[in-house]
């Protein structure tokens, strides 16, 4: 066994592979292997060391002829069934009964890729089977019907009926180009890459995905899924040798290599900047006056050269995302849009480096471009500020060290980048996480004019770029949605009778397929754990209730590595009235100038000292009642102990010191909040349609509505419109928001670290609490005058229907409803939504409805709902929901399928935790009330689960799928068809 190799010495390659490479990567903490498999040809890397997290993932060199979507349409289908898997669906029967910490597969423009992880060594090796056997034998060559409901189909139930497309890439991609950034973000790669495989959209665009065939997907399949196309990433603690010989006997040996063309090949670079227009849907009655995008983007040959990107990295942070970033700021100050953006991209053989703006007047694009030249010149000729470039490494820095990515799998992270590199260059596979090097060679260049030089390089002497802009088109989509329908009739109109009568046969057949389970025996041979494979007891909290200067301290003791992460939580619950402009006011600070330093300095300030400073709200219900809740305004921060002085600096100086009396900049963070919430509730509808939809009979999610979703939505609006008569009244209720807001009375100080980190608190902290008292004291008395002169927003839960019409061409549908008074046992109810989510919802509204997603969600005070994602219809999938109460009632299943449910359950329960995850938890946990010994029991009732208690649970269902509670964003013909679904339908404007 060769587990967590520390030296060459320790491992036996197995004879069927080449050594090309061993080597200690400290970056990644790892031992990394670069090997080849001799007969097939197939590249191996294997990172090796003590996380037992462990990560498998495949890729292939994927590139598109085409935007008919074939890759895409390939990673859904290779994962329904297989050779040895033979299941219809052997990736849901998998995320339904594993142990699996990610599951998932992904198309990028050029490549796709097959990963999963897990904790369980067991779970790991049945989830890599799985995967390889999907990718190299799937089942797409028996069944065409997998094609078809994955794909696109023509579906006609009746010879009266209109012929219409379906299928679940098809619907996916309609949902994404209902995105104007989506839009613009397509054409532009597509013109700057105009002879290469990144002109086409490899996800598919809906006007072309139903002109790619059987045939032509199959080809596709048979051309690039070969080891010699592929490859394979290992991490974690695992018997290296024994993987490696799993790999070889199983799938590689008989695989003979063979010459797979899929080489990028280079963009020729332009000889001049193209200038170029389109298009981007909006309503038919919408303002057009202020609603223009322009984009500027170049090209630039550095993927390979990761210093570089590292370097632009820096760059566009500094140039364009910073607050008050020059670029951005150039920009706003000269009136040419409301919300400014970009990237850095380096996923691709040829990085691009774009900025673009929005809500612009037409005919400023030449406006848009001087500005941006004039800026980039005069920055190179004066010289980029050395602190703000040394303070963005450092941030960039921190980031990298600190490696927390969340739920998300570190080795995931790392598998992901080393394709930046390893997809066009088999001699450097893993230079993007070797950054020691690079961020001390850009120390070095702090002073000198190399940042200077690279922006005089790429972006301004850069003949090969793009600019372009894009206006709205009022009724595009209703053209295009009848362009569609036209083509489709005159397809019909071309049809025999007998060739009709196929077409209805044909969708009786499809419909047949989707709902024929698959035989007991096929199941059986999805691989699967028993229950005692799963531990049993919670994982426990880490709360030490300790004091400073008589501030009560919750101490999360637990190993960061020299990383504090500490939270100052104040209690608001007499501000409930005012959470909108309370949750505005959390966006502000940090973002506003201090009496100290400008917005952009207090920034540069921040990363050159801490991992950042935030601040939000928060909503913690206690005693499981939806309408019993604590409110906090929480402020943030991540730093280096020996850096905690400086960081309680600047939160004391952002939360005490901050200004509002800088009129031009508010009006901007107002019109740059509203953009981006409507960008975020349009790309997310399926969460902002259910928060809604729960509002309507719960107080605390009435609150996350109004601080987070549609209701905080409408404030920004109305500030957006009459920010004029607003501003004055603004300005005074943040400032009395601060004055009620932080007081030490009700102060939780919340850390989490070692001791070695409390102690250092213990030392800083009276200093911090020392500017608090003195805050406190100059409260000049006017607090509440101010308040009285702002809109009150009272949480009064009221039962309503609406629908948000937007130019998207599918729907987000969401019910809710409260089982508060329904008896139930809240572990089965964990089982039952995985059960619902993986099982019955996914069938109806996903497989046979053609929706991207749906999911249901039980919370422990009560509330409920189901919400669907990128869905084509809207009150079928009402009706699925409503028949979930049935489908639990009349539940059938042996002990091996109730086993593999609770199995899957266990798995979304027993998320690996990061420190500040794990320190999180046991706050929360702290601050609702919920007990250890209640964890437990839940879990007992998860892992001791019966037929009889998912059986019982059919009238929690009921309460929960009340279509008298309802929330739908969608299309604007699909919502006007069902008005009478609505007591309310408005644009979201």
């Amino acid at each position: 066994m060769a587990a967590s190799i520390k030296d060459i010495s320790q491992v036996n390659i197995p004879e069927a592979y080449e050594l090309i490479k061993g080597e200690f990567v400290s970056e990644a903490g790892s031992f990394v292997l670069t090997l080849r498999h001799k007969l097939s040809h197939a590249r191996v890397l294997v990172f090796s060391n003590e996380d037992e997290n462990k990560v498998f993932n495949i890729g292939f060199r994927t590139p598109p002829k085409d935007s008919k979507g074939v890759p895409h349409i390939i990673e859904h289908t290779v994962l329904c069934g297989s050779k040895n898997f033979p299941v219809k669906d052997p990736f849901v029967e998998l995320v339904k009964g594993s142990l699996n910490t990610y599951l998932n597969a992904t198309t990028y423009p050029d490549k796709t890729m097959y990963p999963v992880a897990s904790c369980n060594d067991k779970d790991f090796k049945n989830l890599m089977y799985v995967y390889m056997d999907a990718v190299f034998y799937p089942n797409i060559y028996h069944y065409e019907e997998i094609f078809k409901q994955e794909g696109w189909h023509y579906e006609l139930d009746n010879e009266d009926d209109e012929i219409t497309y379906n299928g679940v890439v098809y619907n996916e991609m309609k949902g994404a180009y209902s995105s104007e950034e989506r839009v613009l973000e397509c054409f532009v790669m597509s013109q700057l890459f105009p002879d290469n495989t990144y002109c086409q959209e490899s996800g598919g665009d809906p006007r072309h995905i139903p002109d790619l065939t059987y045939q032509d997907y199959l080809d596709f399949h048979r051309t690039y899924y070969h080891p010699s196309n592929s490859y394979i990433y290992l991490y974690g603690d695992m018997d290296v040798e024994e993987r490696l010989v799993f790999m070889d006997e199983q799938y590689l040996r008989h695989f003979p290599a063979i010459s797979v063309d899929s080489e990028i090949p280079l963009q020729k670079p332009f000889g001049s900047m193209k200038e170029l227009t389109t298009s981007y849907a909006v309503a038919k009655d919408a303002d057009c006056t202020e609603k223009t995008y322009y984009a500027f983007a170049t090209v630039m040959d550095v993927t390979l050269d990761q210093k570089i990107c590292k370097a632009f990295e820096v760059l566009f942070y500094v140039l364009v995302e910073m607050p008050g970033a020059p670029l951005k700021q150039a920009l706003l100050d000269a009136g040419i849009g409301s919300d400014v953006d970009g990237e850095f991209c380096d996923i691709l053989r040829q990085s691009m480096f774009s900025i673009s703006t929005k809500n612009a007047k037409k005919g400023q694009k030449q406006d848009f471009y001087r500005v941006i030249r004039e800026t980039l010149e005069k920055l190179v000729a004066e010289g980029i500020d050395r602190k703000v470039l040394e303070a963005a490494i450092n941030g960039m820095e921190f980031k990298e060290r600190e490696a927390d990515f969340g739920s998300f799998p570190k080795g995931l992270l790392y598998g992901t980048r080393i394709f930046k590199t390893w997809l066009y260059n088999d001699n450097d596979p893993y230079s993007p996480l070797c950054y020691d090097e690079y961020y001390a060679f850009l120390r070095e260049q702090l002073g000198t004019d190399y940042f200077e030089k690279l922006i005089q390089a790429y972006l301004l002497d850069n003949p090969h770029a793009v600019l372009v802009d894009m206006v709205p088109e009022p009724g595009l989509a209703e053209k295009m949605e009848e362009e569609t329908a036209k083509k489709l009739r005159e397809y019909k109109e071309s049809l025999s009778a007998e060739e009709i009568g196929k077409l209805i046969a044909d969708t009786k057949a499809l419909k047949a397929y989707q709902e024929e389970a698959s035989p007991k025996e096929m199941l059986e041979k999805i691989p699967m754990l028993k229950r005692e494979d799963i531990r049993k007891e919670i994982r426990p909290y880490h709360n030490e209730e300790k004091q400073i200067d008589g501030i009560k301290v919750l101490h999360h003791n637990i190993p960061t590595n020299d990383i504090v992460y500490l939270r100052m939580l104040f209690d608001i619950d007499g501000l409930e009235d005012y959470l909108p402009q309370a949750s505005f006011l959390s966006t502000l600070l940090g973002y506003m100038d201090t009496q100290k330093h400008t917005y952009t300095e207090f920034d540069t300030e921040t990363n050159f000292y801490t991992g950042g400073i935030t601040s939000d709200l928060d909503i913690y219900c206690c005693n499981r009642d939806s309408d019993d809740y604590r409110l906090k305004f929480e402020v943030r921060t991540k730093v280096l102990r020996n850096h905690l002085k400086e960081a309680l600096d600047l939160m004391a100086e952002m939360m005490f010191e901050t200004l509002f009396t800088d009129e031009k900049h508010l009006r901007e963070v107002v019109a740059e909040g509203r953009s981006r919430l409507k960008v975020r509730l349009l790309t997310s509808g399926h969460q902002a349609a259910a928060s809604r939809a729960t509002s309507c009979f719960s107080k605390s999610s009435w609150l996350n509505d109004h601080y987070l979703g549609i209701g905080y939505y409408e404030y920004l609006v109305q500030l957006d419109e009459h920010f004029e008569e607003e501003k004055e009244r603004l300005a005074a209720g943040c400032r009395a928001l601060l004055a009620k807001a932080f007081r030490r009375e009700g102060l939780l100080v919340s850390i989490t670290g070692a001791d070695a980190e409390y102690a250092e608190l213990e030392k800083e902290l009276p200093a911090f609490l020392g500017r608090l008292a003195s805050f406190e004291e100059s409260s000049t008395g006017d607090e509440e005058s101010a308040l009285s002169k702002m809109t009150k927003y009272i949480p009064v839960p009221v039962s309503n229907q609406e629908g948000f019409t937007t130019p998207a061409e599918i729907q987000y549908v969401a019910v809710g409803g409260s089982f508060a008074g329904v008896p139930h046992n809240f572990g089965a109810l964990r089982v039952a939504r995985h059960l619902l989510n993986y099982d019955y919802l996914w069938n109806e509204v996903r497989v046979k409805g053609g929706a991207y997603g749906v999911a249901c969600q039980f919370q422990r005070e009560g509330d409920g709902y189901f919400t669907s994602y990128r869905d084509p219809n809207l009150s079928s999938t009402i009706d699925v929901y409503e028949g979930a109460a049935d489908y639990l009632e009349n539940y059938t299943a042996d002990e091996r399928e109730i086993t593999k449910t609770i199995i899957g359950t266990i798995s979304g329960m027993d998320v690996p935790l990061t420190p500040n995850m794990n320190g999180s938890r046991s706050l929360t946990g702290y601050l609702s009330g919920i007990t250890e010994e209640e964890l437990q029991k839940e879990r007992n009732q998860v892992l001791n689960c019966s037929l009889e208690d998912i059986r019982s649970l059919a009238p929690v269902m009921r309460a929960v799928a009340d279509s008298s509670n309802l929330c739908v964003i969608g299309n604007e013909r699909h919502l006007t068809d069902e008005k009478e679904l609505f007591a309310v339908l408005k644009p979201l404007s």
